[in-house]
């Protein structure tokens, strides 16, 4: 699969069926997440459209979190304050992008793990109701997100907006290997897959983030391995990974572990928006069996480099020198314990458990890998 190889997946149940006691907690709030989604959805992005822009019904459109109108001018486009979210934003497709794919990612978790068949076919309506259904189907492009009001309709930027797809494909992994997923929607849902990479890959907008040389590269990449694991493209699969190995890395960090275009901005959200990606990017390879943990950049840094320079921003975010224009968002925690288990550093695991984190389907699982990590002889908990 994608993010969970076979040698975790099947231990995993079984260690939850045998009720073991390190799967107790994870499991139930796992359980917990997946029971409130049952009644939540099924989303579309088609009962929620801008007004006064003339766009395909089923093209997804979300306009840019940090650009505000221009008080100088309020019928001119939108201006940046960066690090400052605009509540004001048309942001109803994202929102529903985002309840879906962690929807389909808990409840397809929930449906393998438990043995229960009401979870997959709830996952299995959400997921038709998104993809499939001629009536509310989502277009399998992004050419319109991160668009800036009075400007454009889209731009490269909001490709990032695409990355929770990875948990959806996940919950589907898991979903598939139930029994309970019809096949033939199985198979017309790796076809909206191929021609999203397709779009990713070749369109002028995927080109551009590509090319961006920050954190929407970095997120460009993972979602390129994300997909092409998913649809079994090979070659554009190879391609991810040896673009983070060859210019993700070592373009983007100093000998000192800081990402300098990231550092440039408003808080260390940013930077850690960046690792998190990385370390995505680490574990669909390893997922694959190929090894990128041990990417090192020519000025001799690594991804510990990075992990260890962010550290104390982890642990008190008000540490960062710079004015503090957004939280720090704690989800994005869950990098600590697969760089923890990728890297054989148990002290990175010690510190995502020490940290506080949201009780979600998303961070139960990290919580169940890392909890099999330990149980196998690499303690942590002291």
């Amino acid at each position: 699969m994608t993010l969970v190889t076979d040698d975790e997946a099947e231990p995993l149940r079984s260690a939850i069926t045998r009720n073991e006691a390190w799967t107790r907690d994870s499991a139930r709030r796992l359980r917990a997440d997946a029971d409130r989604r049952l009644t939540q959805g099924p989303w579309t992005i088609t009962s929620d459209r801008p007004a006064g822009l003339a766009l395909d019904p089923h093209d997804y459109y979300s306009e840019a979190p940090y650009y505000w109108p221009n008080p100088d001018d309020p019928e001119g486009p939108y201006v940046l304050r960066d690090g400052h979210l605009n509540r004001d934003r048309f942001s109803a497709n994202r929102n529903s992008l985002t309840m879906m794919c962690d929807t389909v990612f808990a409840l397809g978790t929930a449906a393998f793990l438990f043995d229960d068949a009401r979870y997959a076919q709830r996952a299995g309506r959400v997921i038709q109701t998104w993809f499939l259904n001629p009536k509310t189907r989502m277009n399998p492009n992004l050419e319109n997100a991160g668009a800036i009001r009075n400007l454009n309709t889209g731009r490269p930027a909001g490709i990032v907006e695409g990355r929770v797809f990875i948990r959806a494909i996940q919950g589907m992994q898991f979903l598939s290997r139930t029994g309970n997923w019809d096949p033939k929607e199985e198979a017309a849902v790796r076809k909206w897959f191929e021609d999203y990479l397709r779009w990713l890959t070749q369109s002028r907008n995927g080109q551009d983030e590509k090319n961006s040389g920050n954190n929407q590269a970095s997120w460009w990449t993972a979602q390129v391995a994300a997909v092409a694991s998913f649809v079994q493209n090979d070659s554009l699969e190879r391609m991810a990974f040896a673009y983070y190995r060859e210019r993700i890395f070592p373009r983007q960090i100093g000998p000192d572990g800081s990402a300098p275009s990231e550092e440039a901005r408003t808080s260390p959200y940013f930077s850690v928006f960046n690792l998190e990606a990385f370390t995505m990017i680490c574990r669909i390879a390893e997922a694959q069996g190929a090894n990128l943990w041990s990417v090192r950049g020519k000025n001799g840094s690594d991804l510990s480099s990075v992990i260890d320079h962010l550290e104390p921003y982890l642990i008190d975010p008000h540490k960062w020198s710079r004015e503090q224009a957004n939280d720090l968002e704690t989800d994005a925690l869950y990098f600590l314990a697969f760089a923890g288990m990728g890297l054989k550093k148990p002290e990175y695991i010690a510190l995502y458990q020490k940290l506080e984190h949201p009780e979600r389907a998303w961070l139960s699982l990290v919580d169940l890998l890392a909890g099999r990590w330990e149980a196998a002889g690499h303690q942590t908990r002291h």
